[in-house]
């Protein structure tokens, strides 16, 4: 399968102690290329940055998803930078649209041409499915509908929490990931929807190729059922 992952930045980063570390304004004044250049900053490609616990296991899973084969292009959405690919390289920087006001994310990401970027992304290739992993100030960001509307009929939107606008296509849905789920999934909220990402991934490796939506959602909440879970049953 095509798979594109649209993931979003973490607060939590991992970068040498002795860098420098900007904020939006000096990135804004300075520019991505004069901030890698600086001899006080270190650059790390955004895969490895941002390390919160959603990050982490959407790194694994679409690790599973390449060694078995599959296509997997990833980008993070970056309150510092913008849309980024999980390869380019970072400076640290402070930022994040969790701390934003609306009208502060709506300017800053108007700046940064996310909404713009992504329909560009989406349409790049002849995707499959598109994981929208993203928390409502990350999906305010994107412009969710706009960048919706933009999605090629055979590919599939998959969103999180976003019911209402899923309903609007056909081509979309939306996966509950809650507190609720994230006590059936026996993990926390900010991490649950790379775990059902590490689920997904799980089922394909199984050679269960989901042929719907529904079978796509499906083996998102839920782990494959292995051989020994037959046998302990």
């Amino acid at each position: 399968m095509d798979i594109l992952v649209i993931d979003q930045c973490s607060n939590s980063k991992s970068y040498p102690d002795e860098s420098a570390v900007f904020d939006a304004t000096e990135i804004d004044d300075t520019g991505l290329d004069a901030l890698r250049a600086r001899d006080d900053a270190v650059s790390v490609p955004a895969r490895k940055l941002y390390d919160g616990r959603q990050q982490q296991y959407v790194s694994e899973a679409v690790d599973s998803l390449r060694a078995d084969g599959h296509t997997v292009d990833r980008y993070f959405i970056s309150a510092g930078f913008g849309l980024v690919a999980e390869r380019e390289e970072l400076p640290p920087y402070n930022a994040t649209f969790a701390e934003m006001t609306a009208s502060e994310i709506d300017s800053r990401s108007a700046s940064l041409e996310i909404s713009e970027r992504t329909r560009d992304a989406i349409t790049s290739s002849s995707y499959h499915i598109v994981f929208f992993a993203l928390g409502s100030d990350y999906y305010r960001a994107l412009e969710l509908s706009d960048v919706l509307s933009a999605l090629p009929a055979d590919t599939l939107g998959v969103t999180f929490n976003q019911e209402e606008v899923a309903d609007q296509y056909e081509n979309v849905i939306s996966i509950p990931a809650r507190t609720e789920q994230a006590k059936e999934q026996g993990t926390i909220v900010v991490a649950l929807k790379g775990n059902y990402l590490k689920n997904f991934a799980s089922h394909l490796a199984t050679g269960s190729e989901p042929e719907s939506p529904t079978d796509v959602k499906s083996a998102c909440l839920s782990e494959p059922t292995s051989q020994k879970d037959l046998t302990d049953f």
